[in-house]
């Protein structure tokens, strides 16, 4: 048997050797003078050996609990291996760090490059820097729920939740892959509570969405703002998708605006059908301001109207805050077309509600097309008629 006297006097020699101790523990002495603890079994008739650890930073005393333990496993005819390569596997360098970029591995299989990015720039920003050393077992809930309330409390409620909802992500892949037995964002359903959203101001009284669409006519502004309200007004984009649009996506003839999925970050490109209202706003714009770039610049060359152009047109008409906004577009025209009883399912897809993140939804950009171009002029004409005073 060893002794603790023993492993210190063992010298290293031009080949490595072992020295025995009890229940198939010995240690293997190497030429280097390294000194490494193995276990060797018999499970199923077949020999084994396991790799315990090394001295002295695992002393004599632990080396034999372990084969104790191990024996007792093989008592019950289970073997050790298993049991030793996971807990190696929980306790070794498998980090945080590792773990969430396996995660962003599996998203970029799955998930278009804008969400994958959003994604890492999440996780770098708040998890990585305080846990991205840590073994996987490391992070416990306590940990983590200091960290997403931290968040929270410095009024970033939406980004708290993601934050733990990514987390959770990490550890439910780590467990399929059998890197974890636990997910310590599993307890803290509900921690954090969701921060209800005000909805974009938006009219949806058809007698006041009548007083808009008069008062956008009459607007003193520059012929681009005018135009741009009216072409809002008529297709409820998103403004960022307006203030983009260049004349190359444009298909007059078949009266078609394709937006390319790469400006508006989603996973396919958008088509919006062009109703003859709309179409008739663009051959004013290509009247005044020709035909070639941004369909609305500003005033500067090659750049285009900015962020808050249609809000500050609208304080000038007199619509406040409280009452309509240029995002509001989109919330008037979906209120109004579902009153009207037109299939929701329709509306959400002109309003390019889809999952942003699924790589397999963009097969069907051109998904209820026909229904959408019929929906769209259905549209301009209730605008027009408001216009009238029908």
């Amino acid at each position: 048997m060893l002794s603790d006297a023993k492993i210190k006097a063992a010298k290293p020699q031009s080949s490595k050797y072992k020295l025995f101790d009890r229940d198939g523990l010995f240690l293997l002495v190497q030429p280097n003078g390294s000194k490494l603890w193995r276990m060797r079994y018999q499970f199923l008739g077949k020999r084994r050996e396991l790799a315990l650890g090394k001295y002295p930073g695992m002393s004599l005393k632990d080396a034999r609990d372990k084969v104790f333990e191990y024996r007792a496993m093989l008592d019950n005819d289970v073997d050790p291996h298993s049991a030793h390569a996971r807990r190696r596997r929980l306790e070794g360098g498998y980090t945080i760090l590792e773990a969430i970029d396996d995660l962003l591995a599996d998203k970029a299989r799955r998930c278009v490059p804008a969400h994958v990015e959003k994604c890492r720039s999440r996780l770098y920003k708040y998890v990585v820097p305080r846990f991205g050393h840590l073994p996987l077992p490391g992070l416990s809930s306590d940990d983590l729920q200091d960290l997403v309330v931290a968040i929270d409390e410095a009024g970033k409620n939406h980004m708290a939740l993601r934050v733990l909802g990514l987390v959770r992500e990490t550890y439910d892949l780590a467990i399929r892959k059998r890197k974890a037995d636990y997910n310590p964002a599993q307890p803290l359903k509900g921690v954090i509570k969701p921060v209800k959203v005000k909805n974009h101001a938006r009219i949806t009284r058809p007698a006041r969405l009548a007083e808009l669409v008069r008062a956008i006519d009459v607007y003193h502004g520059t012929w681009q703002v005018t135009l741009a309200m009216k072409f809002l007004s008529l297709t409820f984009v998103r403004q960022k998708e307006l203030r983009s649009m260049t004349w190359d996506d444009v298909d007059v003839d078949r009266k078609m605006w394709v937006i390319p999925a790469e400006k508006i970050k989603m996973s396919r490109d958008h088509i919006v059908p062009l109703s003859r209202q709309a179409i008739e706003v663009l051959m004013d714009v290509r009247r005044l301001g020709g035909e070639k770039g941004l369909v609305f610049p500003g005033l500067r060359p090659g750049r285009p109207i900015s962020e808050g152009t249609i809000v500050t047109a609208l304080r000038s008409m007199g619509f406040t805050q409280d009452e309509m906004c240029g995002h509001g577009f989109r919330g008037t025209a979906s209120t109004l077309l579902n009153e009207m009883g037109y299939d929701h399912k329709h509306i959400d897809m002109q309003l390019a509600h889809w999952d942003s993140r699924s790589v397999s939804s963009a097969y069907n950009h051109a998904l209820y097309l026909k229904q959408r171009t019929e929906l769209m002029q259905a549209w301009a004409d209730y605008l027009d008629e408001l216009r009238a005073g029908s």
